[in-house]
C-alpha cells in the first residue's frame, strides 16, 4: 500500500508541508493549502451533521471555482463518494445519473450562465435525495473545528464518473482513492507537473480530465491550480501572462484558440508554459507545431485513457518526437499493461490493429448496478477492454486507429450516437434515425443526425427538439433527411456509408 494513498492522507501531507504556499487561485480569491484543508474540513464537518456516512455518494453540479473545489474535498474528508454532474446537462439526465447513484445530498450553484440550477435541483423527485446545497453557500453550512476523523482506506471508491455504454444509458465506474492517487501522481509527474507549478483548469470539475489533472494532481505535487469556469481565449491568454502559468491541459480547440490570437495579435510565445497536456485522440499537425511554435510549449503530451480504467493507460513522455506526439499516445505508465486483441481475444501480433485491453491498478473494481446501488459482480478483476481499437508501433507507441462502437468525441466530451438517437425518435415526425461523426476543425468532431421522416419537418426543428432536451455538445450540428438507412441482412445501420456521404467522411 502507498504512502498517502487515499485523498485524505494527501490533503493531511500538504496542509502539513506546503501550509502556506498557494493551493488555488481563481480572481481575487487565493487560498494557501492550510486554508484550503481547513474550509474543507468544514465543509466535511457540515455533511457529516446533515447525516453524512462514509460510502455515502455526493453528487455536485457547479462550474469550475474555489468553493467548487473546496466541496470536492471536503465530501472525501467526511468519507463520501463523489457523483460529478455535467452542467450541461438536463433534468431529465441529471435524474438518471442522480437515481443510479442513490445520491444522498446534491451541492449545485444558485445561477450559471442564465441557468437556475439550485431551482432545478430542487424540483428534482428522487426518493434517495435528502437535501440540495449550493456552493454559493458554503460558510452558511460548513461548520468550523477538527475535521472527522479519517477512516478512508486505499481500497474504498472515492467517485462514481460515469460514462455510457453500448446502449446509450450511462455506467458509473467506481473508482478507488489509492488508484486515483497513485495514477495522478505518476502521470502527472510524467507529463512534467512539479511542486510550485502553476496549472490552469478550463477543463471542468466534472470531468476526469478537470478533476483529478485539474485539482487532484496539484493537491499531490503541491503545485496551485487555478480554475477558470467559462474558457474565454482572450482572458484566459492574458491570465497565461499575467500569472506565469508552467502547466496547462486542455482538448485541442483550447489551443488552436490560444494560437490563432497569438497571431492575430502579433504577441510572442508564452515563456512560462513548459507544459501542455492535449486530451484527444486524433492530433492534428498543424495544432502541435503552433503549440511548439505559436506558443513556445517546452513539451506537449499526449495521453490515453478511459473511465473504466481511472483516464489512465498511456502517454507520450518528454523529449518524445513531434511525430511522436502527433501519431501516437505514448507508452503505458508503470504497471499498467496495454494489450492489443482480436475479436477472440487473442494477442495480435506487433503492429497489427485490435481492440485495446488495459489491467492493472488503475482499473475500476466494477461498475454501479443500477438496480442496486452497489457494485457489480462479478467485478473486472482488474482488467477491461476500452472498445477502442489500435496498434502499437516499433517503438512500443500505442497508436489509436478508431472506436469499435462509433462513438463521436466533441470538443474533448464524449457523444454515444445511442443516446441522440433515443432523443431524435422521441419527435413524432421522426420515423428513423442515425447519428454519425462528421471531422469539424474546431471541435475535432460534431454529431450529424440522418433521419427518415414520417411527417414534415425540418432540420431547426429538430435541432431545437435536441437542444431542449439534451447537453449542447451532444446536440447534432446538421440534420439530413433521407429516405431510408443503409442496413446489413440483420438490420444493423450501416454507419459507413452515412459517413461516407459526408465532407471528410471515413
Amino acid at each position: 500500500m502507498l504512502v498517502r494513498d487515499t485523498i485524505p492522507a494527501a490533503a493531511a501531507y500538504a496542509a502539513t508541508h506546503w501550509a502556506d504556499e498557494p493551493a488555488i487561485h481563481q480572481g481575487c480569491r487565493r487560498l494557501t493549502f492550510a486554508e484550503y484543508v481547513d474550509r474543507a474540513g468544514g465543509v466535511a464537518n457540515g455533511l457529516v451533521a446533515r447525516g453524512v456516512t462514509r460510502g455515502d455518494r455526493i453528487a455536485v453540479w457547479a462550474p469550475n471555482g474555489v468553493d467548487h473545489a473546496v466541496v470536492l474535498l471536503g465530501l472525501q474528508l467526511a468519507g463520501g463518494v463523489l457523483v460529478p454532474v455535467n452542467t450541461r446537462f438536463r433534468d431529465r439526465e441529471v435524474s438518471q445519473l442522480l437515481a443510479d447513484a442513490r445520491v444522498s445530498v446534491l451541492v449545485t450553484v444558485e445561477e450559471f450562465l442564465g441557468r437556475r440550477y439550485a431551482d432545478e435541483a430542487r424540483s428534482l423527485d428522487l426518493p434517495d435525495l435528502r437535501e440540495v446545497l449550493t456552493v454559493d453557500t458554503v460558510p452558511d453550512w460548513s461548520l468550523a473545528g477538527p475535521p472527522p476523523a479519517d477512516l478512508t482506506r486505499g481500497e474504498d471508491i472515492s467517485a462514481i464518473l460515469f460514462t455510457s455504454g453500448t446502449t446509450g444509458r450511462p455506467k458509473g465506474a467506481m473508482l478507488r482513492h489509492d488508484a486515483l492517487v497513485r495514477g495522478y501522481r505518476e502521470w502527472s509527474a510524467l507529463t512534467g507537473m512539479r511542486h510550485g507549478d502553476r496549472v490552469m483548469v478550463t477543463n471542468p470539475f466534472f470531468h476526469a480530465f478537470g478533476l483529478n489533472v485539474g485539482l487532484l494532481a496539484p493537491l499531490i505535487h503541491g503545485a496551485t491550480a487555478y480554475p477558470v469556469a467559462v474558457f474565454d481565449p482572450g482572458s484566459v491568454l492574458a491570465l497565461l501572462r499575467s500569472e506565469r502559468i508552467t502547466y496547462y491541459p486542455a482538448p485541442p480547440t483550447v489551443f488552436v484558440a490560444l494560437s490563432d490570437l497569438v497571431r492575430a495579435e502579433g504577441g510572442g510565445p508564452l515563456p512560462s508554459l513548459r507544459s501542455a497536456v492535449i486530451g484527444a485522440t486524433v492530433i492534428p499537425r498543424p495544432t502541435v507545431d503552433a503549440m511548439y511554435d505559436v506558443l513556445g510549449v517546452d513539451d506537449v503530451h499526449v495521453p490515453y485513457g478511459f473511465t473504466e480504467a481511472s483516464a489512465l493507460a498511456t502517454v507520450t513522455r518528454r523529449g518524445d518526437s513531434r511525430d511522436v506526439v502527433c501519431g501516437t499516445a505514448g507508452r503505458p505508465l508503470p504497471d499498467i499493461t496495454v494489450r492489443i486483441l482480436d475479436p477472440n481475444g487473442v494477442p495480435v501480433a506487433p503492429g497489427e490493429t485490435g481492440e485495446i485491453e488495459v489491467s492493472g491498478y488503475a482499473v475500476m473494481p466494477g461498475y454501479l448496478d443500477p438496480e442496486t446501488g452497489q457494485e457489480q459482480r462479478p467485478g473486472t478483476g482488474g482488467v477491461v477492454r476500452s472498445g477502442d481499437l489500435g496498434h502499437v508501433d516499433a517503438a512500443g507507441n500505442l497508436v489509436i486507429d478508431g472506436r469499435i462502437k462509433d462513438v463521436v468525441i466533441v470538443g474533448g466530451f464524449n457523444v454515444y450516437p445511442a443516446e441522440v438517437e433515443a432523443c431524435l425518435v422521441e419527435h413524432p415526425a421522426v420515423a428513423e434515425v442515425a447519428v454519425v461523426g462528421r471531422p469539424d476543425d474546431r471541435l475535432g468532431e460534431v454529431a450529424v443526425a440522418f433521419v427518415v421522416r414520417r411527417a414534415p419537418v425540418d432540420e431547426h426543428e429538430l435541432v431545437a427538439w435536441c437542444r431542449d432536451r439534451i447537453a449542447n455538445f451532444k446536440v447534432p450540428r446538421a440534420v439530413v433527411v433521407v429516405d431510408g438507412l443503409p442496413m446489413n441482412a440483420s438490420g444493423k445501420v450501416l454507419k459507413r456509408e452515412l459517413r461516407a456521404q459526408l465532407p471528410g467522411g471515413r
